[in-house]
């Protein structure tokens, strides 16, 4: 066996192993606040739902910029992924 290969079984060990513990003894949540699986990405932010309503961030650009921005990085990152695939 190679040893890049020893080296990406010996890594994925100690992720699942690390990802067991952190479950297994609730790393990471608050103690009395349940949002079931939402639970890790809003509990930690104080008010967070003002975050969510758009009134915290003002821009020129119109909206459209943005979303053409992320499909054209999403575009060129799956023409990367199929040279790299090659």
């Amino acid at each position: 066996m190679r040893l890049y290969t020893k080296i990406t079984f010996g890594l994925v060990a100690v992720t699942v192993a690390a990802g067991a513990y952190i479950a297994w003894h609730h790393l990471g949540l608050i103690e009395g606040i349940d949002f079931g699986c939402g639970q890790y990405y809003y509990s930690d932010i104080p008010n967070w739902q003002d975050y969510f309503n758009g009134s915290h961030y003002k821009t020129q650009d119109p909206i459209w910029i943005y979303f053409a921005l992320f499909f054209a990085w999403g575009g060129l990152m799956m023409w990367l992924w199929r040279k790299v695939d090659n």
